[in-house]
């Protein structure tokens, strides 16, 4: 006889909210770092999505003074009466001198837009102290530091720069795009090149803390428009901080040689950065925008600086990192509570960036809707050049293997995701004492391991303490002095929760398959089925909402585990067998980088699959080494079972907790030991493939050489 499961009824009246959603990035996907930049400008306006269209008067008064009644009448009679004469007033009416409209003429957008130039200077030189001026250079390309070859139309740009030979992206002021036409089609493209030309901005500069995307202007029907726009932009650049633009007064900009350098301000001290450590939380539109940089105080004591915008309603990490700790003096012992605080990075400062006095806060996306309804979110409609083919990463970051051609529709609106608006954020910096390399750059095969044991050791009291990590990767644990010391963070949240936030951004490589698929996928098959016509029973217990738990972030540790040994090869292995491109081909299936892979899946869940994986793509050395792979993931869906054997009911004790970081460490240290005197090469650099040119790209082909007889 078959018997419903029971619960008891305090189980229900204690469930808690469901967990954060998933949804991973399209600029952490491979595609947007090939260099390809119609394929980037795609994974940009994806994550992207939409944006809060400003009208431009709106815009005027948003960032400095518009021309008063009695200044619009006096600035339109000198643009008359100049001997550029830029305007002229006759019985035709107010119009521009020598800019007609584009689409009745025959020159190229070049020519036909030069006069523009002239118009925008002019009505600049009417502003007192204005610091910023106008280019037009449709075919420079602006120097980058992220190999950017882009090129907008025109751009404002700091006056003091002007004369140098070449722009740098940090230099532009406001970006601008300009078209003949005025079809759909061409306002589209000068929309998401706008978009691309400020992420090019704000990606390049930590100086920058936000921007405005305007509608269009008509330039012929709307003068008086022209005119108190580009004046106000003048005033708010001879402004002393010229904050009205996005610039941050707390960041300085410095030359150390030919290294450019920054200093920030936070609280009362002064840092100056030495060398980025990891800036591609900018890539994206859309989340932190977080960077890390070492640097030094004023005394030269060496710190990293993390710069990032949370969201408002959630604490600062110095804050959550202070509350972990405080959990563990709690609940462990002395000795433990010692052991503890060295697997821990050490904040020495955080403070919210306040400007002009004031918390450096973005934009409530509400007030385009409550105090202005001129104000409207747009959505971008995305007509890509998808790409056929995988690409390898560039250096430098976290690799990722997926495409957007693999799930990325034609219109960005048919993205399924779990997407209740932009969240506010607060702009926020931390000071760590701890400096270190991420167990990802660690070459010593001994030391990487020796790092993600004792980042395994730091999850550990965590989890005694009651907390769970949540974000557990090769980039959060980082090697200081012969230690591992896990970091980052802020998604850390106890337990017992009873907080659940928006969608969660980030990449998936090193995420728990249950918490890719927010669902529980080692329970029991449903033995009950209720009769056909029969009411639900509401004796029964309600399956409870997923939420993340301490076997999550234990196997988040073992797909940092296994993506060391797929990323890399030993750099001494002689194996005639081993081929690099068979790895890496398994390496792309088991971190494709995407939401919802069921090759992912398979690849942690069937055990005798993952062994031939192993035995098959792995070199000799690094079998040796890792061939415990897939014991440790058998392991952990034994745990998986476990706690979930009486869904919806789940056990998740003490006894197992212990049960599973003891295998786990056994795991590591075991490879560990066998590890000595290896080290690892990354396989992109053995690879070193040649990417054929797309069509697509910008930049100008190679000349060819010409044949002779």
């Amino acid at each position: 006889m078959v018997t419903p499961p029971h619960t008891p009824q305090s189980q229900k009246s204690q469930m808690l909210p469901p967990d954060t959603a998933v949804f991973a990035r399209h600029t952490s996907q491979a595609d947007y770092r090939t260099g390809d930049l119609k394929l980037g400008c795609i994974a940009v306006l994806a994550d992207l999505g939409r944006y809060l269209q400003v009208p431009f008067d709106c815009l005027v008064k948003c960032v400095g003074a518009m021309p008063s009644q009695q200044d619009l009448p006096r600035i339109r009679n000198n643009l008359t009466n100049k001997e550029s004469k830029i305007l002229t007033d006759d019985e035709s009416g107010l119009r521009w001198t020598d800019f007609t409209p584009p689409a009745k003429s025959k020159g190229s957008e070049e020519n036909v837009f030069k006069p523009l130039g002239r118009i925008i200077s002019e009505i600049l030189a009417e502003v007192p102290n204005r610091r910023v001026s106008f280019l037009a250079n449709p075919n420079g390309t602006p120097l980058s530091q992220r190999n950017n070859t882009s090129r907008p139309d025109g751009y404002l740009v700091l006056s003091d720069k002007q004369s140098e030979a070449k722009m740098h992206w940090f230099d532009i002021a406001v970006p601008f795009e300009f078209k003949k036409e005025q079809d759909t089609e061409s306002l589209r493209d000068d929309e998401q090149n706008i978009i691309w030309s400020l992420h090019s901005i704000m990606q390049e500069d930590p100086c920058r803390r936000f921007a405005f995307v305007t509608e269009p202007i008509d330039f012929f029907q709307n003068i008086d428009g022209v005119i108190s726009l580009f004046y106000a932009l003048g005033s708010a650049s001879a402004s002393s901080t010229i904050n009205e633009l996005g610039w941050d007064p707390t960041v300085e900009r410095i030359r150390d040689g030919k290294k450019i350098q920054y200093k920030f301000t936070i609280g009362d001290e002064v840092f100056t950065t030495t060398r980025e450590l990891a800036t591609y939380g900018a890539d994206s539109m859309v989340g932190r925008g977080t960077r890390v940089y070492e640097a030094t105080d004023a005394g030269g004591k060496k710190v990293a600086i993390k710069d990032s915008w949370r969201e408002v309603e959630r604490q600062s990490e110095g804050e959550i990192l202070e509350s972990i700790l405080a959990s563990c003096a709690e609940k462990l012992q002395a000795e433990e509570l010692a052991d503890a605080k060295r697997y821990f990075v050490g904040i020495r400062l955080w403070k919210d960036v306040m400007i002009d006095d004031t918390p450096d806060v973005t934009l409530d996306p509400l007030v385009g809707e409550e105090h202005n309804r001129s104000w409207k979110w747009v959505s971008i409609d995305l007509q890509p050049i998808l790409s056929a083919r995988p690409h390898l990463p560039s250096a430098g970051n976290i690799p990722d293997s997926g495409r957007l051609s693999a799930f990325l529709p034609t219109q960005l609106g048919g993205i399924a995701r779990n997407d209740t608006g932009i969240p506010r954020r607060v702009h926020t910096r931390t000071v760590f004492n701890d400096v270190g390399v991420a167990v990802k750059d660690v070459t010593s095969l001994a030391d990487n391991l020796t790092c993600l044991s004792d980042g395994l050791k730091a999850l550990y009291y965590m989890h005694k303490a009651g907390w769970i990590h949540r974000d557990f990767s090769v980039g959060n644990v980082i090697w200081v002095g012969g230690i591992g010391k896990l970091g980052d963070f802020e998604y850390a949240k106890k337990i017992d929760s009873q907080t659940s936030h928006d969608v969660r951004t980030g990449t998936i490589h090193f995420m728990a398959v249950e918490v890719e698929r927010q669902k529980y996928l080692f329970r029991p098959p449903t033995s009950y089925v209720r009769p056909v016509g029969r009411k639900p029973d509401t004796s029964l217990p309600s399956r409870p909402p997923f939420r993340m738990n301490f076997l999550h972030d234990i196997e988040s540790v073992w797909w940092a585990f296994t993506w060391i040994f797929f990323y890399h090869t030993d750099t001494n292995t002689t194996d005639a067998n081993h081929s690099l491109d068979a790895q890496w081909e398994k390496f792309q299936l088991a971190f494709p980088g995407t939401v919802g892979s069921p090759l992912r899946q398979e690849f942690f869940s069937i055990i005798g699959d993952l062994q031939t994986v192993c035995d098959d793509v792995l070199s000799e050395t690094c079998r040796d080494v890792g061939g415990c792979i897939p014991h440790f993931a058998g392991a952990l869906q034994h745990g998986y079972r476990k706690a979930e054997a009486k869904y919806p009911l789940l056990a998740l004790d003490d006894t197992l907790l212990n049960d599973i970081h003891r295998q786990a460490a056994e795991y590591l240290d075991g490879a560990q030991q066998r590890a000595t005197g290896i080290e690892l090469c990354p396989l992109p650099d053995l690879l070193k493939p040649k990417r054929p040119r797309p069509r697509e790209e910008t930049s100008p082909s190679p000349k060819r050489k010409p044949r002779h007889g």
